[in-house]
């Protein structure tokens, strides 16, 4: 079954915020954060270094249930440790992370809750999680994702309108091919038209 995050956890045009947490827990829905320390040395959601945004302990108190999946984009390495120690105050799980950045991580840390950025072929990948884009260029097809599972991996990838400007009919097609590949699942701007694009109630 397809897994669907929304981009950035945007809910009624606001990113990065603990108001989309409850939202996507009912329907059944992952989010994507990005995660940064504002002066204080709290962590706070926000793409950009506003050192203004939610709280991200304020967000994993509103995960009550570890239904929801968190793809939690480390923007800072000085973050990585406090993002730790938050999840782990609430018993929470259900969550990797991932940079672009190439940032290290402690040893304390579980490799299968650390995803490998991959923006390209390589037959050199350490890591189970998979986060995937095509900026540079097109390189997934059915022969590499099938390789990739064949390893065990699993394949997250970003869809066409979160790396470029498209419109909608360009987003679907892009749905489709993705779906058709077989990635395990997809990044979106837009959470709920996938969901009913899969279901194919999407009119």
């Amino acid at each position: 079954m397809l897994e669907i995050f929304s981009h950035r956890a945007i809910f009624n045009g606001v990113e990065n915020s603990v108001e989309s947490i409850s939202h996507y827990e009912r329907i059944g829905i992952g989010i994507e954060l990005d995660l940064r320390c504002n002066n204080n040395n709290q962590v706070y959601a926000s793409h950009d270094a506003t050192n203004e945004g939610d709280l991200f302990e304020e967000i994993c108190k509103k995960c009550e249930k570890p239904e929801i999946k968190m793809a939690l984009h480390i923007k800072e390495s000085k973050t990585i440790n406090s993002v730790i120690k938050i999840l782990k105050k609430f018993s929470l799980e259900n969550y990797f992370l991932f940079d672009t950045e190439n940032f290290e991580y402690s040893k304390s840390i579980e490799d299968a809750k650390i995803a490998e950025y991959v923006s390209k072929n390589d037959k050199d990948l350490k890591r189970a999680i998979l986060w995937c884009d095509e900026i540079q260029s097109k390189w997934y097809t059915k022969e590499i994702i099938t390789n990739l599972h064949q390893k065990n991996k699993v394949i997250y990838v970003m869809s066409l309108e979160v790396i470029e400007k498209c419109d909608e009919e360009s987003v679907y097609s892009e749905w489709e091919r993705l779906i058709n590949l077989g990635v395990d699942g997809i990044c979106t701007k837009y959470p709920e038209k996938l969901m009913k694009f899969v279901k194919g109630d999407l009119n």
